[in-house]
């Protein structure tokens, strides 16, 4: 019985753990994502890891690439209504996929995925492999 209790109580620990690991990046990315859908560019790029520091000029081109990205999109389909995250997978202690789900003003809905990887205690978009 003893033994029981223990190993009830070390799976509630372990599933507590993973839940706060996956919050994290999930919270990154749904900032983000909200960042983007409102177009504030400079807050989205702030949870983006490019791999290298951007000075202005790209940071200004990367503003614009935003801005066409979104004309299109809301060119292809009605404005985003919600964004759900659905799940997210630790692949390792940095690194985890998020899984989330767009829905749009006109009733569809487009799941994707983003790789997220975690900088000291921030978690960022990961755009590159």
């Amino acid at each position: 019985m003893r033994r029981l209790k223990f190993l009830v109580m070390f799976l509630v620990l372990c599933l507590a753990t993973c839940q706060e690991k996956s919050e994290g990046p999930t919270h990154a990315l749904q900032e983000a994502l909200e960042a983007l859908n409102r177009e504030d560019y400079d807050t989205y790029l702030q949870h983006v890891d490019f791999g290298t520091t951007m000075d202005s000029t790209q940071q200004a081109a990367m503003r614009q690439v935003l801005r066409q990205h979104l004309g299109w999109r809301q060119s292809e389909r009605a404005a985003v209504v919600a964004i759900n995250m659905v799940e997210a997978k630790m692949l390792g202690d940095s690194i985890c996929t998020v899984y989330y789900q767009y829905t749009f003003a006109d009733s569809t809905k487009e799941v994707a995925s983003q790789k997220m990887v975690r900088h000291g205690e921030i978690w960022k978009l990961r755009l590159r492999n």
